[in-house]
């Protein structure tokens, strides 16, 4: 049996969304990043980014809603990810350029301090992005944050070599496996279904994908202290996210336990995907406290 066809560019996501816009920004290092955008161009800007291996599919169900609480809504896939640029050299994907990735993205949309929302490798980049330019970014909502306490199997993933950790994630990315691995990090409240599979599928079909992927594995770091913040963030957990256990609640709540932390009953690490209908309100709401 003949292996399934790739969604084309032009059919991945926000294909036929009419409220969608995409651009390509390019970056002052001369990368181009894939951006989704919604609401308003003179609203409050509230930035999405989304996490290992995800493109801004993983917010589908969040964009228009926040952007009808009255803000300007931009998503940006990272480096390496969806239909962004993906360099092939390791040290672009050091937990360090990583950062330096995102504080270029929001200099180059030249809408002034930006909401951030970061989504599991993409929370802690948002986070050290955050502790590193405060000036840039209004407020912080983490949302299944991965990168702190460490990834479970992520140390005997690290002393696999490089090259066979290449061959391990060709292996991983079928179809099938794909909807396996869904099944793992998805919670009780709702299941992968094919489109979702062949969303999250799709940027295999780029070899140099693969490739950063492989390099994030390796030289990314996944177990750092929470940053030193100066201003609010709120952070949202799923109560069945094994890649981000409400265990490790306490590293975000901040000095005094300060900082909120919302835990939904039955999600797992999608949790855009699996609840919208409390996600969706607690950031708007958020946003909206502080205009």
């Amino acid at each position: 049996m003949p292996p399934r066809a790739f969604l084309s560019p032009e059919e991945m996501f926000p294909a036929g969304r009419i409220k969608l816009r995409t651009w390509r920004l390019r970056l002052a290092s001369g990368l181009r990043v894939r951006i989704v955008e919604t609401g308003d161009e003179a609203a409050a800007p509230v930035l999405f980014v989304p996490g290992w291996g995800c493109s801004t599919y993983i917010f589908r169900e969040t964009l228009t809603a926040v952007a009808f609480a009255g803000f300007r809504v931009i998503a940006a896939e990272l480096k390496g990810h969806g239909l962004s640029d993906k360099p092939t050299v390791s040290d672009e994907y050091t937990t360090d350029a990583m950062c330096r990735h995102l504080s270029e993205i929001v200099d180059a949309l030249d809408a002034g301090p930006v909401h951030l929302v970061g989504h599991s490798m993409g929370a802690a980049i948002a986070a050290h992005t955050a502790a590193i330019a405060p000036e840039k970014i209004i407020s912080l909502v983490l949302v299944s944050p991965v990168g702190f306490a460490g990834v479970p199997g992520m140390s005997v993933l690290r002393t696999v070599t490089p090259n066979a950790s290449l061959a391990m994630i060709r292996r991983v990315t079928t179809h099938g496996m794909i909807r396996r691995l869904l099944g793992f990090v998805y919670g009780r409240r709702r299941r992968a279904n094919d489109r979702d599979v062949e969303e999250f599928r799709a940027p295999v079909q780029f070899p140099a994908f693969v490739g950063a992927m492989r390099h994030l594995l390796h030289r990314f770091e996944w177990r750092s202290a929470f940053p030193r913040l100066s201003i609010p963030w709120m952070t949202i957990l799923g109560s069945e996210d094994f890649l981000s256990p409400v265990a490790d609640a306490h590293l975000y709540r901040g000095p005094g336990s300060a900082m909120p932390v919302t835990v939904i009953k039955g999600a797992g690490h999608v949790i855009f995907d699996e609840a919208p209908e409390v996600v969706n309100p607690a950031l708007t709401r958020f946003f909206t406290e502080r205009r």
